[in-house]
């Protein structure tokens, strides 16, 4: 098998690892635009997930709860250099 390569705009070659070539391709594809999904399959899909996380810690709850706490830190830096100022 031949050695992957990538061929730069100035005309230089770059050798790829198998390992590279895979990531520039996952790469590539995010450019192709993605085959939209029938309704039974979206619903399908949503049968399968609903629910998939019930009784767990709410991770909505945890991002807000983290973004509170950082709104508040950001409140008391902003208010203690507007004292000082």
């Amino acid at each position: 098998m031949e050695t992957p390569r990538l061929i730069t705009p100035q005309g230089a070659t770059i050798l790829l690892t198998p390992e590279l070539y895979q990531a520039v391709l996952r790469v590539v594809a995010l450019d192709q635009p993605k085959p939209q999904l029938s309704k039974e399959e979206k619903l399908a899909l949503i049968r399968e997930t609903f629910g998939k996380y019930r009784g767990e810690p709410s991770l909505t709850q945890a991002l807000l709860e983290e973004r509170a706490a950082e709104r508040a830190r950001e409140d008391a830096r902003l208010q203690r250099w507007t004292t000082t100022s």
